[in-house]
């Protein structure tokens, strides 16, 4: 059975980037996950000695208070669309739990099939983008129904590929096309906020590799090959990706300027009661005439749509997972948390992987033993 979980976790998270349905809605990957984690739960049946980690209680508690804020709507309004968005916050966690109870069976096995898995999911994503530069798109999808989400996954797939190898990345051919694919897909969907969270997470490479010769020598050497890369893309695109760079940036002022009403954090400033226990994220014809598009920000939109303890516990879940984690993971994990204040990624089942990764390796402070247990204090028997 754990071998049949390996595969389907290897299938969905390759098929992650690919997406062949309208946003909002599963996709292939989704539908491959959900066996993964229902092939982790009969298996956990059989366990022994457990005992729930911080991290497992923190996302418990905030999704069983997300399922209550929905149901409380659910009752209040009496419409079953606030248990659309509870699903996503399930089905996450769903994955995540079993992807702690695979790392502590597989180990070190377990971090190569993530490894490339999530190289495959890149490369999937490159691919599609490299087409549409040559088409002349100006903001690639890649192989995504939008831009963002091309953007964010890519942020999310180098921090977890870089986090996988402590931030000192080995010369693995597969790893390097997966880490040059996905600083193609930051660069090449044009997000501002991507960007930014990519710079942060250089920084954190940096910090990793500046103190020790061998791995600086490395980063000297891996920096050329990943901005070659970009820059081969640039040239057999006639030069598509400079002109969607600076497209972006001339716009930038213009987008900080508006990003408070473009975002939609003027909803919470004109209805802040409802940050108290939270509103739920359906029937947004209450907040006329602010009731728009969603909110774009993972925080905000946590805070209005589901008050201050949904608040409290998804910063909870991410300060147990940085707690005894080395300076450079704070800045590679704050890549894509710097691109969640302006773009709601709570949704991102790759989001929530980089967190489970990174609970599994820095939970004692530096990389964790593979033998070791991820959700319970012993090893499996």
């Amino acid at each position: 059975m754990n071998l049949i979980g390996a595969l389907l976790l290897f299938v969905g998270l390759s098929l992650s980037s690919l997406y062949l349905f309208p946003s909002g809605g599963p996709q292939l990957a989704d539908f491959v996950l959900i066996g993964f984690a229902g092939v982790m739960l009969l298996m956990s049946l059989g366990d022994k000695h457990l005992k729930v980690s911080p991290f497992a209680m923190c996302w418990g508690l905030m999704v069983l208070w997300v399922v209550m804020v929905c149901l409380s709507w659910t009752l209040v309004m009496e419409t079953t669309e606030f248990f659309r968005p509870a699903q996503f916050f399930l089905f996450n966690f769903l994955i995540g739990m079993g992807l702690l109870r695979f790392l502590s069976v597989y180990g070190e096995r377990a971090i190569g099939l993530i490894r490339n898995s999530i190289s495959i999911a890149l490369v999937i994503a490159g691919g599609h983008v490299l087409v549409q530069l040559a088409l002349g798109i100006n903001r690639t999808t890649g192989s995504f129904n939008n831009p963002n989400q091309l953007a964010y996954f890519s942020l999310c797939g180098v921090v977890v590929l870089l986090m996988l190898d402590d931030f000192h990345p080995k010369m693995r051919p597969l790893a390097l096309a997966g880490l040059a694919s996905g600083v193609l897909g930051i660069l090449s969907a044009s997000s501002l906020a991507a960007m930014g969270g990519g710079a942060m997470v250089g920084i954190g490479w940096a910090i990793a590799n500046a103190k020790q010769v061998k791995y600086f020598a490395r980063l000297l050497l891996l920096v050329p090959l990943l901005l070659g890369g970009v820059v081969l893309a640039n040239i057999s695109t006639e030069g598509q990706v400079l002109r969607n760079l600076e497209a972006r940036m001339d716009r930038a002022p213009s987008k900080i300027d508006s990003v408070y009403e473009e975002r939609k954090f003027d909803r919470l400033t004109n209805f802040p009661a409802y940050a108290i226990l939270g509103a739920g994220e359906a029937e947004r014809q209450r907040f006329a005439p602010y009731d728009g598009a969603e909110i774009h920000s993972s925080f905000i939109n946590m805070l209005f749509a589901y008050g201050l303890p949904g608040l409290v516990l998804f910063l909870s879940i991410i300060a147990t997972v940085l707690r005894r984690a080395p300076l450079y993971i704070w800045a590679g994990v704050a890549g894509p948390l710097i691109y969640s204040t302006t773009h709601n990624g709570l949704r991102a089942t790759l989001f929530w992987v980089l967190l489970v990764i990174c609970w599994h390796l820095y939970r004692e402070g530096s990389i964790a033993a593979s033998s070791q247990n991820l959700v319970f204090d012993r090893p499996l028997q």
